[in-house]
């Protein structure tokens, strides 16, 4: 059996047009990442919070407002000038959201939840509903995989899917672990606050019971991570998809990402030391014939997107005879290892 292919990083002149298609933005920084994404979709309890409709509020606070009354109290509340039919609807409606209750005498009363409602004038509703989530697969580094939240819908056409073969597994678990995390947490995260639990399969209701069914689909995609932070400011990091085919570029951003991530991609934020600044010049000279003594005799300055070359006067004039991109300043090269690399425009000046 072959061993699989290293996936192809983007080149030069792939990194110059997502730059430049992007610099009106005014980055600092350009990185790029080949993510394992699973996207596991699942059926959830969602509780919303929505403002009370004009009649809900009249006849909470009519409730709220009057001694506890009868079981035929509809007949009382003809100052609401309302139809008695959709009055009885109201009724049961605000009954069924456990709203108001009729107790044992049968009065009707409003339940602590009514009067939250009348004080908040928004009302809860509680659906179930199938989403999306996306995390990171980071089984590489025998680590959890990590939620990581998208700005908008997954585009279709840009995500590669990963053969059954090479997909890990997803457990489950990790995504009850999110669900019962703390607001505060899914806040940091930006977790979507508003899902409450997840619904397994029970095998109580067969016919519903497919909505129930985890679908966890496995993907790689290519991100353009470009940072926007002012300097000494909180990063913010923004990831464009790509497609590896043609490494297309969209220009929506599909996740921000803010310092809560740095210990789950340090890469993403932490700059490569100077030796693999070094490295990554040595691996873009050589193939060029550049003379490695004049190669180790560069002197590296890192300044936000650039890596400046203090290189000796021969080297520059082989790069002129060359007519190298990098005497135009459009040549470009990535440094590190990993899935993130930090990608940096090279400046070439003479010593």
């Amino acid at each position: 059996m072959s061993a699989a292919l290293a996936p192809a990083w983007p080149g030069s002149r792939v990194l110059l047009a997502w730059w430049r298609g992007l610099s009106e933005r005014k980055p600092r920084q350009m990185r790029v990442g080949r993510f394992l994404l699973h996207r596991v979709e699942a059926l959830v309890r969602v509780r919303r919070a929505h403002p009370l409709d004009r009649w809900q509020r009249a006849l909470l606070q009519f409730a709220s407002a009057r001694v506890p009354l009868s079981g035929e109290w509809i007949s009382s509340l003809k100052d609401l000038q309302l139809d008695e039919q959709i009055l009885g609807q109201l009724v049961r409606e605000l009954t069924a959201l456990g709203l108001l209750h009729r107790n044992g005498a049968g009065l009707w009363r409003l339940t602590p939840a009514g009067r939250k409602t009348v004080e908040t004038g928004t009302l809860d509703a509680i659906l179930d509903q199938r989403r999306t989530f996306a995390f990171l697969d980071k089984a590489t580094a025998n680590l959890p995989p990590s939620f990581l939240p998208l700005d908008r819908p997954w585009p279709t056409g840009l995500s590669s899917p990963t053969p059954d073969t090479a997909a890990p597994g997803f457990e489950i678990a990790r995504l009850e672990t999110c669900i019962n995390q703390s607001p505060e947490w899914k806040s940091l995260r930006r977790f979507p606050s508003d899902v409450e639990a997840l619904l397994l399969p029970d095998g109580t209701d067969v016919e519903s019971s497919w909505r129930r069914v985890i679908v966890d689909a496995v993907t790689t995609q290519w991100f353009a991570f470009l940072d926007f932070s002012p300097v000494d400011k909180e990063a913010c990091v923004k990831g464009f998809p790509a497609r590896s085919e043609d490494w297309t570029l969209d220009p929506k951003p599909l996740a921000t990402l803010s310092k809560a991530w740095r210990d789950d991609l340090p890469e993403l934020f932490d700059e490569p030391s100077p030796q693999q600044w070094r490295q990554a010049w040595r691996d873009w000279s050589q193939p060029r014939g550049l003379n490695v003594e004049d190669i180790e005799a560069s002197r590296l300055e890192r300044l936000e997107h650039r890596l400046i070359v203090h290189a000796p006067p021969r080297l520059l004039e082989r790069l002129r005879i060359l007519r190298s991109d990098a005497i135009k300043q459009e040549a470009w090269l990535l440094s590190g290892e990993g899935t993130i690399r930090t990608a940096a425009q090279l400046e070439i000046q003479s010593q």
